[in-house]
């Protein structure tokens, strides 16, 4: 296709304008609210660049699934693409291919007309014809050598016709259907535009006095002089004001109950032989309408566009009807006195026609409440000012705050959690593809007889550790979890005892718990640790590496200490936490205090020693809302003491209490088992709303539906996002971001001593012999240790995780049952656990973890910018593909982007503190500042 066609320009809105009334023509609309959605995708697919057979087939196949011989998509493209061209020409001055020869003259051949300047100018050239035919002059008559130049007045130096030529430059003049505010008025005699002397108008000439007749809130509605050129009364409805047409619609009501008294049984027909007049019974005295609606004027009878919803978002519509709509103000508690239930709750009398003419309620949205920021009524329906905007501001209440959230994991859930607090008067809204919410947080409670256990099939604890440990210990506390929380302390075996499987047996990690002898002894004695010492005192004589942007975490510490450390031990830590590769994991932005403490200090070791840290500039301002922030129970200081925490009723209780505590808020809908299909900035108007394209059914076999939004906050992965955003060219960074599948069996075992050592687990390094590893596994949870106070019964509970990187590739995958046998394999290699599991429970999670590999920085704040530039801050991401995998991270990230919204920072993203000047600083950390 040859004219480029582009989101908010003139020739997409023109294209918008006529491709609606041809689908509608040619029967591919329903006439319902959805119907905008086809015409919009047209219009992305040309804006993408396909060609008229790919629309042709996309439409015949994909989206209306047309026979083999319905030509009606190929004669759809065909005509779709014949009107681009045609309005490009009309638009933007191009020539317009041609669609029939025109006739030769007779007596020549055909000529080609060329303007003065050497190029087309058909604009002019058909102005000229329409000024000739005018005249009754018509191109017909021209004849070769005598192209027509201008009016016939003027050619070939005829003197004659000054009267025609007059008649032609006052049409062209003319400036009567010009909106008032550009037109000029005609001039008489030497009279000059800039004069004022004239009196102001009074109506049309046959009627001066036209407008003393019309009540004075009416008169605004008809012409811009207060009447048409024939006298009557002008409508054009459009132009009026709500408070105008309630005026005129209250006026004719009075008139038709007027007409209704006249022409009722009651009273006598004094005009015999003419037929009854058709009356609206809701009019009519004692009279019912089979749809009776009580007390409420024509006006306030038609529905608003923006309560229109499509029968698949009941749930909004009924939320808007009772929350944002004012009650009525006469509406009365019974039906007693005669009055009449219409249906929806409402009773009224049939004789309250004074009430009908009396002035409506001012709807509650559009009003600032009075008391604003100190209004203390929860439920208030009059817009407020937010409490991050500066004092005195004016509220825009064109414009309320409507935020749509992506993703119904733990992150989508803390962000709603989150805009509901702080916006309570907004409008928010979860979209969630699964029926299932929560995300990867899955406990699930097993009975085996005796009674009950939990077994995690995703995180199963949460460490308290300061900034963004204490983060989520608010959330708990917010939600009234403090009860609920199971803690371990820093003394309990599972937070002293910490294993490493290396080559053939398990290895204590020095740290917690044991004497400093001891750990020297484990160093200088187990191959796990081979050349750490050496390597320790070498590294800070190494040079630091010149001018570089990242690096992976296997080169990192290969080059700064020495491979055997990076393959024995930083890859099992790795295979904990990402269950990735450290040859393809960024050192940048897994660990970046090792990348700042070379850059800055030439050395890691020397950084350390020093007691330096990473500081972000985002917890400033965290710190300083903690201490005005009222003080924690003690219940929750308790728990920020402790080495990690968890729930009685396992980590997936957080998540249901979010969502209980969501579905009691008035102005938040939760829809799961909807699917969002698109992403793209409205265009046309100067708008910066988001449009998404819904498929609100859980089988996403519906044709979507369109709905707009002020915000958008996606904590879906960022591989999904860039997959459903127009354009992708805005988000296709956001595709490199791969993820592992992680395989996760549970079992249990009644007997509570079958494990060989007491601890938190042991981990796998990637250096461990293939034959000790063929399972391919990441490591084992003690879960009878690291969390006690779950399960109903005694026992053992153990968790083995298989996967990870090294199924990369993998096109499938291993079925529950061997996967429950490669786990059982794993316990008695490893443990000698031969026993029989008295439960065992296989989950398979695929794409779980993002992997934040090399050039993840960079990748993410060019993401930033193109976001920033595409949908000026109103699309903002959150969650584990950008900024951190732990539950912790997911949380915080969550409580940056909803401040960044309430606080007015409308250029945020959610990924500017990959900006520079937006990352850490390495300082020395404070006593007081200590975890």
């Amino acid at each position: 296709m040859s004219v480029e066609v582009s989101l908010n320009t003139p020739l997409a809105d023109a294209l918008s304008n006529i491709v609606q009334p041809k689908l509608t023509e040619i029967g591919w609309n329903t006439g319902g609210l959805d119907d905008s959605a086809l015409g919009e995708y047209i219009i992305l697919m040309l804006v993408n660049g396909k060609t008229q057979d790919q629309i042709a087939t996309e439409l015949s196949n994909d989206l209306l699934s047309l026979g083999p011989d319905d030509t009606g998509a190929t004669d759809f493209s065909k005509w779709l693409f014949e009107q681009v061209h045609l309005l490009n020409a009309q638009i933007n001055g191009s020539a317009a291919p041609p669609t029939q020869q025109v006739p030769q003259a007779q007596g020549g051949p055909s000529r080609q007309i060329e303007g003065e300047q050497g190029h087309s100018e058909n604009g002019q050239l058909n102005a000229s014809r329409a000024l000739d035919a005018d005249m009754g002059e018509a191109m017909d008559d021209v004849q070769d050598g005598s192209i027509p130049t201008g009016p016939k007045s003027m050619r070939s130096g005829s003197r004659t016709g000054n009267k025609r030529l007059m008649g032609q430059l006052s049409k062209a003049m003319d400036r009567s259907g010009d909106a008032m505010l550009h037109r000029v008025r005609p001039q008489q005699g030497t009279e000059r535009i800039n004069m004022h002397n004239r009196q102001p108008p009074k109506g049309p000439r046959n009627d001066q006095n036209r407008n003393q007749r019309i009540p004075p809130n009416l008169r605004a509605m008809g012409a811009p002089n207060g009447g048409t050129p024939n006298g009557g009364m002008a409508t054009p409805m459009m132009n009026a004001t709500p408070q105008q047409q309630m005026a005129l619609f209250a006026m004719l009501e009075e008139q038709a109950r007027m007409m209704s008294q006249m022409f009722s049984p009651q009273q006598p027909n004094f005009m015999s032989g003419m037929p009854q007049p058709a009356i609206n019974p809701n009019f009519r005295p004692g009279g019912q309408a089979q749809n009776q609606q009580s007390d409420r004027s024509l006006f306030e009878r038609i529905e608003h566009p923006a309560q229109q919803q499509n029968g698949h978002f009941n749930k909004r519509q009924q939320h808007d009807k009772n929350k944002f709509q004012p009650r009525n103000p006469h509406s009365t508690a019974s039906g007693a006195d005669g009055g009449q239930d219409s249906g929806n709750g409402d009773v009224t009398s049939s004789m309250e026609v004074e009430s009908s003419q009396k002035p409506q309620p001012e709807q509650s949205s559009d009003t600032v409440c009075k008391f604003n920021l100190k209004c203390t009524k929860a439920d208030c329906p009059y817009a407020h000012q937010s409490p991050a905007a500066p004092p005195g501001i004016t509220l825009d209440l064109s414009e309320a705050t409507n935020v749509a959230v992506l993703g119904g994991g733990i992150t989508g859930l803390a962000s709603a959690f989150y805009l509901a607090q702080q916006l309570p008067y907004s409008q928010i809204t979860l979209f969630e593809g699964s029926l299932r919410l929560g995300g990867w947080l899955r406990s699930k409670r097993v009975d085996v007889g005796n009674g009950k256990i939990v077994f995690e099939q995703g995180p199963r604890n949460l460490r308290p550790t300061r900034p963004n440990g204490w983060v989520t210990l608010d959330l708990v506390q917010s939600l009234g979890l403090e009860d609920q929380v199971l803690m371990t302390s820093k003394e309990s075996v599972a937070a002293q005892n910490r294993f490493i499987y290396y080559p053939d047996h398990l290895v204590r990690m020095p740290g917690p718990g044991a004497s400093f002898l001891s750990s020297i002894v484990t160093i200088f004695q187990e191959p796990l640790f081979k050349d750490l010492f050496l390597a320790s005192l070498t590294e800070p004589f190494k040079p630091a590496q010149g001018d570089w942007d990242d690096e992976s975490i296997g080169s990192f510490i290969s080059r700064r200490f020495r491979p055997a450390l990076a393959d024995n031990i930083v890859s099992a830590i790795i295979h904990g936490i990402y269950a990735g590769d450290i040859h393809q994991l960024s050192v940048r932005s897994i660990f970046p205090i090792l990348w700042h403490a070379e850059k800055e200090v030439k050395s890691v070791t020397s950084a350390f020693g020093r007691g330096l840290t990473l500081r972000w500039p985002q917890d400033v301002s965290l710190k300083a809302e903690w201490a005005k922030a009222a003080p924690v129970s003690d219940k929750i200081e308790a728990v920020r003491r402790s080495s990690v925490f968890t729930f009685k009723k396992g980590i997936g209780q957080l998540a249901d209490r979010l969502v209980s505590k969501l579905q009691e808020l008035p102005n938040v809908i939760i829809q799961s088992g909807t699917m969002v299909d698109g992403l793209h900035r409205q265009s046309g108007g100067g708008s910066h709303k988001i449009r998404l394209m819904i498929r609100p059914d859980s089988n996403h076999t519906d044709r979507p539906i369109t709905e707009e939004f002020t915000h958008v906050i996606s904590t879906i992965s960022s591989k999904a996002l860039s997959s459903i955003v127009r354009p992708a060219s805005s988000v296709h960074l956001l595709s490199q971001t791969p993820s592992v599948t992680v395989m996760v069996v549970n079992l249990y075992f009644s007997n509570p001593s079958i494990l060989p050592a007491r601890g938190f687990g042991y981990l796998l390094p990637r250096s461990l012999p293939f034959e000790q590893n063929p399972e391919y596994a990441l490591g084992v949870v003690f879960d009878s240790d690291a969390a006690i106070g779950q399960d109903e019964i005694p026992g053992t509970k153990v968790t083995v995780m298989l996967g990870g990187h090294w199924w990369d590739g993998w096109v499938a995958y291993p079925d529950e049952e061997m996967g429950a046998s490669m786990a059982r394999a794993v316990l008695k290699r490893h443990l000698g656990i031969s026993e029989e599991p008295q439960a065992i429970h296989v989950g398979l999670q695929k794409d779980c973890i993002p992997q934040y590999t090399v050039g993840h920085h960079s990748r993410m704040a060019r993401a930033d910018s193109a976001l920033r530039k595409e949908f000026k801050g109103r699309l903002k991401v959150a969650g584990n593909s950008y900024t951190g995998v732990g539950l912790n991270d997911c949380i915080r990230s969550a409580k940056n982007v909803v401040a960044g919204l309430v606080e007015g920072r409308d250029r945020d993203t959610g990924l500017e503190s990959f900006l520079k000047g937006n990352g850490p600083q390495l300082r020395k950390i404070k006593r007081d500042e200590e975890d």
